[in-house]
Formats: structure tokens, sequence, C-alpha cells
């Protein structure tokens, strides 16, 4: 699957057809970086080759980006009031630049520090590219911004953004960008990229490379989670206790694959239960960030009252992400 939308980046890239704006989305985890970062060094490559030569001035440049640390790339700016602000990560590539929060969001100052940049001559490559990564982390008014570059491009620019929360970008920003859905990776496409021969991690990996990893290091997931749905009740209830203590980052990673064994259930005897399950699984990986005790979701899995979930806990966090 991986092959074919490599053959179809490359028909629009020798026909000379690459549009201004490119969205790569799809699950997390699955090689969307790195298939944008490929395309990105195709566009700056001296040779104009895709994949990109490898050996000319503009890829040795993007090959040390790829080396070096955040810390070495981050680039600061100053704000209206003079104050020093970061921007973006920017490598010895002058025609190149990759867009990322410093903490949670990408601000308005970053984008006006694209404009900046998009409206240069490139100094090195026939092209320039703007790499935003995750696309989602722009707010509202990053986004906005960005759409006033995006109605007028320059022609001599590309933007690539990656996200895999599609329904985060602004619908004017998706209407003026070529969406590219980049498929989860096929099972042996993931054993030949992670080494994991295991059929059972490999499937429940569900084609993402980061979740075959976590799976393959971090052993105790896959049993707390078998544990949760198939466990006694002491075991159940201990386990319980132990994830509430966990970071959460780990918690997220656990209902990930809780919900990969339940869908793969489901799959199987199309159970009422089991969708209902996914259902409330699927809202707590939402809510689990709002600050939705992850307890409460697993008892309701397990068929403790009905109404902690809907009516309880999680209806609150609705409400304010709603106001």
């Amino acid at each position: 699957m991986r092959e074919r939308l490599k053959k179809f980046l490359s028909g629009m890239f020798y026909q000379g057809r690459v549009p201004s704006s490119i969205i790569f989305y799809g699950k997390e985890g699955i090689g969307k970086r790195e298939l944008a970062l490929e395309f990105a060094e195709a566009l700056l490559c001296l040779e104009d080759k895709y994949p990109p030569c490898g050996s000319c001035e503009s890829c040795r440049h993007m090959k040390s980006f790829r080396h070096k640390s955040i810390e070495e790339l981050m680039f600061y700016g100053e704000d209206k009031r003079g104050k020093s602000v970061y921007l973006y990560l920017r490598g010895d590539h002058p025609d190149f630049i990759y867009l990322n929060p410093e903490k949670a969001e990408i601000k308005i100052d970053q984008i006006r520090a694209v404009k900046d940049f998009v409206y240069l001559s490139p100094a090195l490559s026939r092209k320039k590219v703007v790499f935003v990564k995750p696309a989602e982390s722009m707010n509202q008014y990053a986004q906005n911004a960005l759409l006033k570059v995006l109605e007028e491009p320059p022609e001599d620019t590309h933007f690539l953004l990656v996200t895999h929360k599609l329904q985060k970008i602004l619908p004017t920003v998706k209407s003026r960008s070529f969406l590219l859905e980049v498929p989860p990776l096929t099972q042996e496409e993931l054993k030949e990229i992670t080494g994991i021969n295991d059929d059972i991690l490999l499937e429940l990996s569900e084609g993402s490379i980061k979740m075959a990893m976590k799976l393959k290091e971090d052993k105790e997931l896959l049993s707390t989670a078998r544990a949760i749905l198939e466990g006694d009740v002491l075991t159940f209830y201990k386990k319980v206790l132990e994830v509430e203590k966990w970071e959460q980052d780990r918690q997220y990673d656990l209902l990930r694959v809780v919900q990969a064994l339940l869908h793969r259930r489901y799959v199987e005897n199309r159970s009422l239960a089991d969708k209902q399950a996914l259902d409330k699984v699927s809202m707590g990986l939402e809510y689990l960030s709002k600050g939705l005790r992850l307890s409460l979701l697993l008892f309701q899995l397990r068929g403790g009252n009905a109404n902690v979930l809907y009516k309880g806990a999680l209806s609150r966090y609705q409400q304010g992400s709603a106001g």
C-alpha cells in the first residue's frame, strides 16, 4: 500500500503538478512524517529526483537536519514588543523550515515568521518548503493567519502539513490544500520495519510503527489490557488501581491497546456490547487529556454503574469543551 502511495507522489512530482499545500493525514504513528519529509527533500533536491538523490548539496543539508537535536535547530526571533520568541526549526538548508510547537500550540507569531520566509527567493534550491507537524497544534489564530498565505501562495513555495487529527484543521485551510490520506502499514511492512515477528503484536499495532514499538518494549501494556477485559474481578480491580498511577501518555497507550483488542473481538462476534464498549473507549481517548479519570471508564467497560461515564464524569468534560 505504501508503494502505491509513493507511485502517486512520484507521478505528481514528475508531471510538475505538486499542489502548493498538501495535508498528509492518517492514523498516529504510521510513518506520515517520514513520507512527507522524503517528499520535501525531493522538492528541494538539486537533481529533481523523487526519491531524492541523497548526494547533492540540498540533500546533504536535509540529512544533517535529520541528525541534529531539536535544541540545535531551534530558531528564535522577536515579537512586536521586542521579546524573544521561538519561531521554528531551521538547519543549514536556507530553503526549508520545520514549524512545530514549542509547548502545546503553534502560535500566530510563528506564522508571521513563516510569511517573512515564504516571500524570499530560494537561496539554494528551486523551491522552498514549509513543513508543519503536528499541524493540528496550530491554534485558530495561527490557522487563520496561515490561510491568508495559502489563498495567494508564492509559486516557489510548498506547504507540507502532517496530522493525525484532520478534524482539528479548519475547513478553510483544508479547502486550500490537497488532502492525502496515508494508509496504515500492512503487517508485512511493519514486520520489515520493526523486526517484530509476533503476529498478535503486529495485528494489535493496526499499522502503526509507534504502537508496534511500544508493545514490543512495554509488554505490560498488552497483559494489562487483557486483564482489564478478560481477568477475574480481583485481578481487574488490582489492575485498575495500578493504571490510575501511570503517566497520562501510558494510560493513553493502554486505552489504544484495549481499543484494538475490543475491535478484534467485535470483528469476530459482532457483539453489541463490544460495539458499545468501543464507543466508550473512543470517548475516553478524547477526554483523557481533559481530566477524565481512567478508572471510571474501565469500571464502565466491565459493567459498572451505567451512569458513571455518560451522566457523571464524562458529561462534565463534554460541557466544558463545548463552552
